[in-house]
């Protein structure tokens, strides 16, 4: 059988926003850590100060930072397969447009960002899957986005004299950034994706990943058009309150100038939100070849551990309803809904509510493997990632078969199908 990663990353902090790391830490600290690590010396420094720390944390960061710095995206891919004992592996790379985030844009460009991820997959043609990031941002016009897209996986990648192959097998979002699935400018080119089979995948885990900082566009797209129901968003949800900027406060936010910061990660996750896509899905769930969509991180572990129960704290968002429960509910109700448990695969007391889905006739043929390379070293090495649930998914019976072929290899291989792959 042909097994797949379904959800990997190779860009480095040279394909980031060249201030990426104050989304996470107040500016004073993250300009010191990004010019203390920008040389060798430097990066080699802070990993071995990072592994002198008590317990596992220090080293965890210090895997990860020593790959996020990496000098290309070939060494983050020879570095993910060399976590893995299966020669044949193929992993799911997702590019990713960032230059909207409010933190400047990347050194390399978004466009840099393809070359050289191209460049790697000339030397792993079979090995490396690229999905193409989109982002409505991107180009002027929803026709310049779609023509953009299809000139991208129409443009055959020479191998050698005897081989040309197509460089992408699907699309990549992240509403997070600043924009609902919904929005007029994607449509476009969810519908070539239709047309194609073309599968999407979405980034979705509660409060988890990128967002964007520009305070004024957050507030200014929260109550936007839906291309499909062609009302406001708040419009979709009549008997709940519209969505709203969630202003955070707090000494230490406030100390290190970090309100605004705080107040649009909170806020961006009405972009995300599951209840946001359904729209989008239904729309494209009633045409001829239905848009596969894989809604990934299955909402996140906090949310996959809490499981069908009532949220433990109050949500942001439109509904106050559990991420991991939207997702699921979303793939009982259309057939052309997926998951992936990227992240969340690090942790293990996810598992046993990852594994008794896959065995639930419904939706476990849409459930895959995928583990969100590299961003999960923070958590537990690749290798141990691929090992562990490898081995609980090989003991839970799936159908006729166990989770691990389910996941890894029927479900990714049925998602990817389409007229760019095989």
């Amino acid at each position: 059988m042909q097994f797949y990663n379904i959800h990997a990353h190779l860009f480095t902090m040279r394909n980031a926003p060249r201030n990426f790391l104050s989304l996470y830490l107040p500016k004073f600290a993250a300009r010191a850590v990004d010019t203390i690590t920008n040389t060798d010396a430097g990066s080699w420094f802070v990993r071995t100060l990072l592994k002198k720390l008590p317990g596992n944390w220090g080293r965890r960061y210090a895997s990860f930072l020593e790959i996020g710095k990496s000098s290309g995206q070939m060494d983050v891919f020879k570095k993910l397969m060399a976590s893995y004992d299966d020669p044949s592996m193929k992993f799911v790379a997702l590019t990713q447009y960032m230059e909207k985030c409010g933190v400047e844009e990347s050194e390399s460009g978004y466009e840099g960002q393809l070359e050289e991820i191209l460049r790697v997959k000339q030397q792993y043609p079979d090995n490396l899957l690229v999905f193409l990031g989109v982002d409505p941002r991107w180009k002027l016009t929803g026709k310049e986005l779609k023509d953009t897209v299809a000139g991208y996986f129409d443009t055959k990648l020479y191998i050698n004299e005897q081989r040309s192959v197509n460089p992408f097998v699907g699309l990549k979002i992240y509403p997070s950034c600043g924009f609902y699935v919904f929005d007029e400018k994607l449509k476009e080119t969810f519908e070539w994706a239709a047309a194609h089979g073309v599968p999407v995948l979405s980034h979705c885990n509660y409060l988890g990943g990128i967002f964007t900082n520009e305070t004024a566009y957050v507030k200014s797209n929260l109550n936007a058009v839906d291309a499909y129901t062609n009302r406001k968003y708040a419009d979709n949800f009549p008997a709940l309150p519209p969505p709203a900027y969630q202003q955070s406060g707090g000494f230490w936010k406030k100390l290190f100038n970090q309100l605004d910061t705080a107040s649009n990660k909170n806020t961006c996750s009405y972009f995300l939100e599951p209840a946001s896509y359904e729209s989008m899905i239904s729309y494209f769930s009633k045409l001829d070849r239905p848009l596969k969509i894989c809604l990934a991180h299955y909402g996140g572990s906090d949310h996959i551990k809490e499981g069908d129960k009532a949220p433990s704290k109050k949500l942001f968002g439109m509904k106050q309803e559990n991420w991991y429960s939207q997702v699921k509910n979303l793939m009982l109700q259309y057939s052309n809904v997926y998951t992936d448990i990227s992240y969340a695969v690090a942790d293990v007391d996810t598992h046993h509510t990852v594994l008794k889905d896959v065995a639930v006739t419904a939706i476990g043929g849409r459930i895959m493997y995928g583990t969100d390379f590299f961003m999960t070293e923070r958590e537990m090495p690749e290798s141990k990632d691929y090992a562990v649930f490898k081995e609980h998914a090989l003991g839970c019976t799936a159908g006729k078969s166990n989770a691990w072929e389910l996941m890894a290899s029927v479900n990714p291989g049925q998602f990817l199908q389409s007229d760019y792959y095989p």
